[in-house]
This record gives structure tokens, C-alpha cells and sequence, in this order.
């Protein structure tokens, strides 16, 4: 089997991309965690959750970080369930967040005015935020779930990893799949180290989106592959394809 890196925290309780890449038969999927995620402030988020302001007067609210739903755990979500939250939309019609706020714009056609709040973290792109705001949504606001940063055993953890896919003689094909930009400096570091190295397996880099691919290129590190939407089964495919068309 090819091992896979995949750099980022792998989701609970499950992660797509493990469950993909494992039930191939033809990928072996290893993690390695770059992020730390903690609530920004636990007691402020309940507070609000509860409020009167949140139960009666928001009639939408939008969370588009996995992280941002993982903040919504036991007590928070009990909270959701017992009042009642039925109305989900987005998921496989809003794959971005110019999208989303399009589908958004859309549904609330002729109510700009009309209360909402973003769940988001510290960091975040401003898409949704200007694209709504631009369009007069003057309602909107935002509310920082968590906040991100970098774990300090990165580096190590990778080498772990490596060091793992060493004792494998069978196989020196190793995809490694960047994510985001994030928490990952030290790890292209060491691969730009690791150039040349007779030593070294068979390195080949995939990249989930274009902003990625630019970030690992201002490197001279050019990916491989990038996949065509940010998913389980377009990663997949687009590796899957690359290794038939240049399998020896």
C-alpha cells in the first residue's frame, strides 16, 4: 500500500479523508496534527447560546468551520436540541464561502435587515463577512468560537511518522497532503532539507486548493496534484488517477 501523510488533526469521531483512503485497500492513511483548538472563552460562548438575544431575536446562524462545530459539544448542543434547530442548510450546495454567502443572499432576498450571527474562530477568512456586510446585510455580526494555534511537537510528530514509513521496504511511494498553510513551515523546511537525499522516499506532493499550491511554490515546492474541490473523494481521486497514469 502508499502511505498517505495527511497534515492536519484528524476529525472526531471519524475523519473522512481516513475513511476514504482506508477502505481504498490501496492507501494507507497516517496523520500528523499541526493545530491546537480551544474555546476562546467557554463560559461567554453558554452565556450567549442561552441568551435572549440568541434564542429570540437570531433567526439564522452560520458555522462553516469543523472546529467551530466541535465547540458546539454536550451542554452546547443540548441547548441547540432542545429548542428545537431543524432548519440546516449549505452542505454540498455552499462547497466555499462565496458560495454560502450567495445561497444565503438568495434565501433571504428582500430581508437584508434580518438578524445573524457567524460562528467562527480568531482566524478566518473574511469572505462571508464582506460579501454579506457589501450587500447590506447591516445585521450580521460575528461571535469567535475558538482560537487556533500552533502545536509545538509538529516537526517531531512528522519525523515520527517518517521514521515509521522507513522500516516499510515495500513501498517508497509516500504522498504527503498539505491542507493549509498553517503549522506547516517546518515540515517544508525539512523537505527542502531532505532534497536530494539519496536516501529520501518518493516523495510526492498533493495540495487541497490553489492558496496552498501557491504557498508550498513560493518554496519551489510544486505540487503534484491539487485537488479540484476541497473534499474526501476529489483528494482521492486526483491521486488515485496520478499514481495509474504514472504507476511504473
Amino acid at each position: 500500500m502508499t502511505n498517505v501523510i495527511l497534515l492536519k488533526n484528524a476529525s472526531i469521531p471519524s475523519d473522512p479523508y481516513d475513511i476514504k483512503f482506508s477502505n481504498s485497500n490501496k492507501y494507507k492513511p497516517n496523520f500528523v496534527p499541526l493545530l491546537t483548538h480551544r474555546h476562546k472563552d467557554k463560559s461567554q460562548t453558554l452565556s450567549f447560546l442561552i441568551s435572549d438575544e440568541f434564542l429570540n431575536n437570531i433567526p439564522i446562524f452560520i458555522i462553516t468551520s469543523q472546529r467551530a462545530v466541535e465547540m458546539f459539544k454536550e451542554s452546547t448542543y443540548k441547548i441547540l436540541k432542545s429548542v428545537g434547530f431543524k432548519d440546516v442548510r449549505g452542505g454540498d450546495e455552499a462547497g466555499n464561502g462565496s458560495k454560502l454567502a450567495d445561497l444565503i443572499k438568495q434565501d433571504t432576498i428582500g430581508r437584508e435587515n434580518i438578524p445573524m450571527v457567524f460562528f467562527t474562530g480568531v482566524i478566518r477568512k473574511d469572505i462571508i463577512p464582506r460579501k454579506l456586510i457589501d450587500s447590506g446585510y447591516n445585521n450580521f455580526q460575528e461571535f469567535i468560537l475558538y482560537q487556533t494555534g500552533d502545536r509545538l511537537d509538529i516537526i517531531d510528530n512528522f519525523k515520527k511518522v517518517i521514521h515509521g514509513l522507513d522500516k516499510d521496504k515495500d513501498n517508497d511511494d509516500v504522498w504527503i497532503v498539505f491542507f493549509s498553510p498553517q503549522g506547516t513551515k517546518e515540515i517544508v523546511n525539512y523537505l527542502i532539507d531532505r532534497d536530494g537525499n539519496s536516501n529520501q522516499k518518493n516523495w510526492k506532493i498533493a495540495s487541497i486548493g490553489p492558496t496552498t499550491r501557491d504557498y508550498l511554490k513560493d518554496f519551489d515546492l510544486s505540487p503534484h496534484v491539487i485537488a479540484p474541490k476541497p473534499d474526501p473523494e476529489a483528494l482521492f481521486e486526483t491521486i488515485f488517477q496520478y499514481d495509474k497514469t504514472y504507476a511504473l
